[in-house]
């Protein structure tokens, strides 16, 4: 609603300055309308006018020596007043007079016409270009005020992606708090299970020690004792070649499912702890010492759990000493 009073009241302002700076402007007299003719119109025979008589000219007297003085003549008789000239008869106008004044007053009246639309027309440009001039403020107003929508889009886009980024960042950091605390429980198995195995192991050890103090104390059966021994070097022997055999036989395997990555040199090694269980399954895996370059120590980790299970032994006395593997690993 202001914009349109204010759209009026300029309109009207512009309408009166029109109006009174037209009436003010001081009127110009018309130029003189001359009619060419082809041919002049026969003049008409004029009455003879006597001949004016000739003016006197006065004359700037020249300085000359006086005369010597006349000789009296005789006084002549005085000669009769002229008659005065008779009156010229007043000139009547002519058809062709009439006719050519006539034109030049409708030529004037045509031109005073011509002039009045040409100011029309020139108040009525005006009057468009001041429309136009107010159609191109609203237009710009419009467009100011799509822009100004649109940034405050763009705003409301951005923190829109802020809270977004936000609510990403927490999920990851509740993701990574959820792995950490897998890997802490699988870490508390894995040291159960290696203790677990350690008292097994310190368990053979003290009935092994048990053991040769029976046979010590038992001296009758040194010979057999003896013998006992031998055979035991050389089952344990046979038993460190088999289970040699079988730790060749596991790194083999892993090392058929190795995805070789780009760029690894031919002296990278990496070692890893293995625990199974009974049937081949991999109960964890622990990288013992880094190759150096981490693409390759996760393409054997991978490895090692697609190559489960892995092949072991059936002898349950056997598989305890493949229970825990220590492998290297190296790329050729």
């Amino acid at each position: 609603m202001a914009s349109a009073g204010l759209a009026v009241v300029v309109h009207a302002a512009f309408l009166a300055f029109l109006y009174f700076g037209i009436n003010w402007q001081p009127k110009q007299r018309e130029p003189l309308m001359a009619e060419l003719w082809s041919e002049l119109p026969a003049p008409k025979p004029a009455p003879v006018k006597p001949a004016p008589p000739k003016p006197a000219v006065s004359k700037v007297p020249e300085v000359v020596p006086p005369p010597p003085p006349p000789k009296p003549a005789p006084r002549p008789e005085p000669a009769p007043a002229p008659k005065p000239p008779p009156k010229a008869a007043q000139p009547q106008p002519s058809k062709a007079d009439i006719e050519l004044k006539a034109r030049q007053r409708k030529l004037e009246e045509e031109k005073k016409q011509k002039k009045e639309a040409e100011e029309a027309k020139r108040r009525e440009k005006l009057a468009q270009e001041e429309e136009a001039r107010q159609r191109k403020e609203t237009e710009r107003k419009r467009l100011e005020e799509e822009k100004k929508q649109k940034e405050e889009a763009r705003r409301q886009e951005e923190q829109r992606q802020r809270e977004e980024q936000a609510r990403q960042e927490e999920l990851r950091k509740q993701e990574e708090a959820k792995r950490l605390e897998e890997e802490r429980r699988l870490d508390e198995a894995r040291r159960e299970q290696e203790a677990k195995l350690e008292r097994e192991a310190e368990a053979r050890r003290t009935a092994i020690l048990e053991e040769q103090q029976r046979l010590a104390a038992v001296a009758k059966e040194q010979a057999a004792l003896e013998a006992r021994k031998r055979a035991e070097a050389e089952r344990a022997a046979a038993l460190a070649k088999e289970l040699q055999a079988w730790q060749s036989r596991i790194q083999q395997r892993i090392r058929s499912k190795v995805v070789l990555p780009p760029g690894v040199p031919d002296n990278a090694q990496a070692e890893y702890t293995i625990t199974v269980i009974p049937g081949g399954d991999v109960l964890s895996v622990r990288l013992k010492r880094s190759s150096g370059f981490k693409a390759y120590d996760e393409a054997v980790e991978r490895a090692i759990q697609a190559a489960a299970p892995l092949p072991v032994p059936s002898d349950p006395q056997l598989f305890q000493q493949l229970r825990e593997l220590n492998l290297v690993f190296r790329p050729g």
